[in-house]
């Protein structure tokens, strides 16, 4: 339930606060004094669109908040889902703020949100009937989403949505499969041809930047494979190796070593000299002969750099490009060895989710046709009770046909359905569109909001008098009355016959002071309500008997009868 609103510098409204409790609450006020100002902002607060036009000039931002009590258990959810939570006292108070420089936040309890979930959370705070419903009505496409609004049926809407996904999703792939299967031969060539090139180039990744590193150091070989030749020949295999002449001169001191202080310790010195010789030797010798084995053909590399570039062309631009290449084309050349195999699979599959589908859609058919009877019997409850006594109103649920003549199933099911009416006794049901008028759809719209919004503790009808008046427009009252028992219900109106049966009275008034128009906001005592209403019903000048006649309907607005 909304119990409090504030509007900061926004269009005409400079700072207003109101306070509302349960019950039929309207708005009144001259054309263009601001009633709609207050529609628009409560629409930011579930979400609505922002603009800086709506910023009351000279400001730098406008400021929208308000208090909501007794949440509603869905409510409740979102918040808890988001990391939310009433305040101690059940309550949740939301802001929004919108900056002339395009800046714009939302806030909930003080906490940061997103505009999102303003409008997730607003879904189940305030149902609004705004001006523009009633042509809205009018479009035939919108007729199935008040249907299924009325049936409850989101459950076997959404079962069947899976269901078309699914099916959509497997005859892509049905279609895909088939066309592989008309082209598998030529693709099995084109495969074919094209693996057994990747195979016989044979490419191993950081081969190509390998043969690259070998080219540029190709000129080098020779200075490094001659300098390890003499440097082996001089320490191991040359005509006077250094690891001949020091084995020599170890065996010349070894007998002498105890005939002289020194002479152990040199021969142990020449020993470690000759293990060493011997190591580094035989490590020249190695590498040298590694070296000697490497040497390729500059040709050859040549030959190989130019293979590789080809293929890493086509097939590339990288090593990795060209392995996965031949992996995937070897995999598909695989797959379409198998191609029947996996189209009749995925051709059962299709029939199995098809089935589905027509099951799904039927059950959705069924749940629509339950409806709509049951809609049609509280619609023409409502429109006889707003003096539409001969009114015939049918909601038709056909099946959906495309252009061979089949059912076409879409998104939403496989049904088209449509309102039709026929107002006067002895005509025959048309397309609403082609036949309401102005009043007409008023009512029409007001009785399908009246069966539709039986679970919002809040709701707001913008303007639900346009084309009645009279008797029609004191029933209006009456049913807005009745329906504000357990809740709020909120109305901007025209109509006397609707204002005196609320049970709280504003009134907007559109003033100049230092030339800057000002929207104001009055809750209206029994004195100002009289007033108000014979305005209403004469114009500027108030006659004493106009101010009698404003009593009296007011008198009788209290009636709940």
């Amino acid at each position: 339930m909304l119990t409090a609103l504030h509007i900061e510098n926004i269009a005409i409204i400079d700072c207003l606060d109101l306070e509302f409790q349960k019950g039929f609450t309207v708005l009144t006020g001259e054309t263009g004094a601001g009633k709609s100002i207050i529609i628009d902002s409560i629409l930011l607060l579930l979400g609505g669109k922002a603009s800086r036009e709506l910023i009351r000039s000279g400001a730098e931002s406008g400021v929208v908040s308000a208090c909501f009590s007794e949440l509603s258990p869905e409510a409740v959810r979102i918040l808890s889902e988001n990391g939310l939570s009433p305040d101690e006292d059940g309550n949740m108070t939301v802001l929004r703020r919108i900056g002339a420089d395009g800046r714009n936040n939302a806030r909930i309890n003080g906490i940061s949100v997103t505009v999102s979930l303003l409008k997730e959370l607003g879904a189940y705070l305030i149902n609004i009937h705004g001006q523009h419903d009633g042509v809205l009505l009018l479009d035939s496409r919108r007729h199935i989403r008040y249907l299924d609004e009325f049936g409850g049926i989101e459950a076997d809407r959404q079962k069947y949505h899976d269901a078309y996904l699914a099916v959509k999703m497997l005859r892509e792939q049905l279609e895909e499969a088939q066309r592989r299967e008309a082209e598998k031969n030529q693709r099995r060539i084109l495969l074919a041809d094209q693996l057994a090139r990747l195979e016989e180039c044979g490419l191993r990744e950081g081969e190509y930047e390998a043969l690259l590193e070998r080219r540029k150091n190709l000129m080098a070989h020779h200075e490094i494979t001659e300098g390890l030749q003499k440097a082996a020949a001089a320490v191991y295999d040359g005509e006077a190796p250094a690891a001949q002449l020091v084995h020599d001169a170890l065996e010349a001191l070894t007998p002498l070593k105890k005939l002289f202080p020194q002479g152990e310790s040199l021969a142990g010195r020449l020993e470690e000299i000759s293990l060493e010789l011997d190591d580094l030797g035989a490590e020249l010798g190695k590498i040298f002969d590694d070296y000697a084995e490497a040497l390729a053909d500059p040709e050859e590399i040549e030959r190989r750099l130019d293979q590789l570039e080809q293929i890493k062309k086509e097939f590339g631009p990288t090593d990795r490009d060209v392995l996965e290449c031949q992996k995937n084309s070897r995999m598909e050349l695989e797959a379409l060895d198998n191609s029947e195999e996996i189209l009749h699979h995925l051709e059962s599959r299709y029939a199995e989710a098809r089935n589905l589908l027509q099951d799904c859609a039927a059950l959705l058919t069924k749940r629509r046709k339950d409806a709509a009877e049951r809609m049609e019997k509280q619609l023409l409850e409502e429109l006889i009770y707003l003096d539409m006594p001969k009114v015939r109103f049918q909601i038709r649920v056909v099946d959906r046909i495309n252009e061979r003549g089949g059912i076409r199933y879409r998104a939403d099911g496989k049904d088209d359905v449509e309102f039709f009416l026929s107002a006067n006794a002895g005509e025959a049901p048309r397309p609403l569109a082609r036949i309401a008028s102005g009043g007409e759809l008023s009512r029409i719209m007001l009785s399908m909001k009246s069966v539709l919004n039986q679970d919002f503790d809040t709701v707001v009808y913008d303007e639900v008098d346009t084309g009645v008046s009279g008797a029609t427009a004191e029933k209006i009252g009456k049913k807005l009355q009745s329906g504000a028992e357990n809740r709020q219900v909120f109305c901007i109106t025209h109509l006397a016959q609707i204002a005196a049966r609320a049970d709280h009275h504003f009134k907007v008034v559109k003033s100049e002071r230092s030339g800057r128009v000002y929207s104001e906001v009055r809750l209206l005592d029994l004195a100002g309500r009289v007033g108000e209403i014979a305005r209403i019903m004469g114009g500027e000048e108030l006659t004493k008997t106009l101010l009698q006649s404003a009593e009296e309907i007011l008198s009788k607005g209290k009636n709940k009868d």
